[in-house]
């Protein structure tokens, strides 16, 4: 498996600069500055509480002029930008499968894919603390405590209908017979399924249904040693271990002075605490984000990429779409630079 390194930019289908206009312009420059891949994320319900600390794009101290709490959907997010932007990438960090209904969402994924031409990367997972604060199971009825099973019967039961023409399927969440779902995706046998997660029961999701393990809050040597174990794990499933990829999600924050970097990503790191998928103190998150100089960072790949990751999806921490456009341009041409 070739470790070319590749570099991902969150867009903003949430957070405080979130908008069309918003999402649009960060594509675009990500493309121009020759990053690989573009995301949004995923979730149905958004609360107030939860616009204002779980801030997957901008940052704490951004100057918006809408305060509510808009969550912008992902694969029609996606859609609007698939016809704009042509080289990079399309991603979702991370589609939550539970609550959405599997045929309807194979069929949103395979359209999207052919309408990207085959540039479609999928995450999948269960969703983070926020989904519990935004009470998104409940809001859709769906079962809290069976989320992880309900996942894996939905991730089998969408691989058939990709896979399958017509597709029948009988789990223990879904059932369906000579179900003729059209177009089949362009990639085959499906787009690249990210299983996002840090969790022993995500890295099992990796081994048995994923393609890659997209987890976050792990330093290089943490990292390293759990996707051995996922591999192993693959290997019991009958899968070929060395077909995985790993990725990591991270924050990100750039800057010529490094201590400006950490002090500008800080307040945001802070806030958002509560809403990670495990409680770290404001320097172990920074630890485990690419902030700082661009030397820092340069260092900080290197060691995940020693311990054999090949992708970064950035978060970068940002005030302003201007700010934002800085980091891109020099993260782009001191770091992606040094990678290629």
């Amino acid at each position: 498996m070739s470790n070319k390194i590749t570099f991902g930019v969150r867009l903003p289908n949430s957070g405080p600069l979130a908008s069309p206009q918003s999402m649009l312009q960060v594509a675009q420059e990500a493309e121009a500055l020759g990053f690989d891949s573009i995301w949004v994320h995923d979730h149905l319900t958004w609360s107030d509480e939860i616009h204002r600390t779980h801030i997957s794009s901008g940052s704490d101290d951004s100057h918006a002029n809408n305060p509510s709490p808009d969550f912008f959907e992902a694969m029609t997010s996606l859609a609007f930008i698939a016809g704009q932007v042509h080289k990079v990438r399309l991603g979702i960090a991370c589609v939550v499968v539970p609550c959405r209904n599997p045929l309807l969402a194979a069929k949103q994924i395979a359209t999207l894919d052919v309408l990207c031409n085959g540039r479609l990367d999928i995450g999948v997972g269960i969703g983070s603390p926020s989904t519990i604060k935004s009470r998104e199971y409940e809001v859709l009825g769906v079962n809290r405590k069976q989320r992880g099973k309900i996942a894996d019967d939905h991730l089998r039961a969408m691989k058939t209908i990709w896979t399958n023409h017509p597709a029948s399927y009988d789990g223990q969440f879904v059932k369906f017979e000579n179900a003729e779902i059209c177009p089949k995706p362009l990639q085959k046998p499906n787009p690249p399924l990210w299983v996002g997660g840090w969790t022993e029961a995500a890295m099992k999701r990796t081994a048995a249904l994923g393609d890659g393990w997209l987890p976050a809050w792990l330093l290089p040597e943490d990292i390293g040693k759990r996707f051995q174990e996922v591999k192993t794990m693959a290997q019991t499933h009958g899968r070929d271990p060395d077909k995985l990829h790993l990725g990591i999600e991270v924050y990100g924050c750039i800057d010529e002075n490094g201590e400006k970097a950490r002090n500008d990503g800080y307040n945001t790191l802070a806030i958002g605490q509560s809403t990670f998928e495990r409680m770290m103190s404001v320097e172990q998150l920074t630890a485990v984000s690419l902030i700082g100089s661009p030397e820092e960072i340069r260092q900080q790949v290197k060691a995940y990429s020693d311990a054999g990751v090949s992708h970064f999806e950035i978060k970068f921490i940002y005030p302003s779409l201007e700010r934002h456009s800085e980091m891109l341009r020099l993260f782009a041409r001191e770091v992606l630079a040094a990678f290629r």
